[in-house]
């Protein structure tokens, strides 16, 4: 028996129709999209509100690259290993910039690294980190948080992670309001209350 020679519409996958093609097309734009917000949520993070406000004087913290060490009262996470339960979370405040004292102007953040919870310290001089740390993470000109235990380094600004064997950077505080005599810590970020 002879064969024929197969067409080419024959030889072709099926072919799917315009609007599953745009669905197809969205639905991958979107699922894209997501897993790139979530690994960039540091701008998504939630905030919760301390158990009360810590006040520190604004002379203590009114140079840039000056700390101010504080603890604040916060109540862990209902999701929480120890739900609804007070914690004190230490915390160290920064001045970033010069100028007026409007609250973007401080930084502040929890002083516990998180990979295994040794507390962090503030250079202030980063010629005085040791070689291997500028080696993974390039040269740097302004101070930076360095856990000494296993060499994790964070930014100032943000608390971002920038080399170390630490997963994630530092958990942060919000500053909610700067006046003539004291700048307020009112909130934190909420997986601080569920990991702490």
């Amino acid at each position: 028996m002879q064969e024929f020679p197969r067409t080419l519409s024959e030889n072709c996958a099926p072919r799917i129709g315009r609007r599953k093609f745009l669905g197809r097309g969205l639905v991958f734009t979107l699922f894209t999209f997501k897993r790139r917000l979530w690994a960039q949520r540091a701008w998504l993070s939630r905030y919760r509100p301390l158990a009360r406000p810590v006040l520190v004087p604004l002379a203590e913290v009114s140079v840039p690259w000056r700390t101010r060490r504080f603890v604040a009262q916060a109540v862990s996470h209902p999701s929480a290993a120890n739900p609804n339960q007070p914690i004190r979370i230490n915390g160290m405040l920064v001045r970033t910039a010069v100028g007026d004292d409007r609250p973007d102007r401080f930084k502040a953040v929890n002083v516990i690294c998180p990979h295994e919870q040794c507390e962090i310290d503030f250079i202030t001089e980063p010629s005085q980190l040791a070689a291997e740390v500028v080696a993974e993470i390039g040269p740097v000109k302004d101070p930076i948080y360095l856990c000494p235990c296993h060499n994790s380094t964070f930014t100032v600004a943000e608390g971002k992670r920038l080399g170390g064997p630490a997963s994630r950077g530092l958990y942060r505080f919000r500053v909610t309001h700067v006046s003539s005599a004291a700048v307020e810590i009112g909130e934190i970020e909420e997986d601080a209350l569920i990991f702490l």
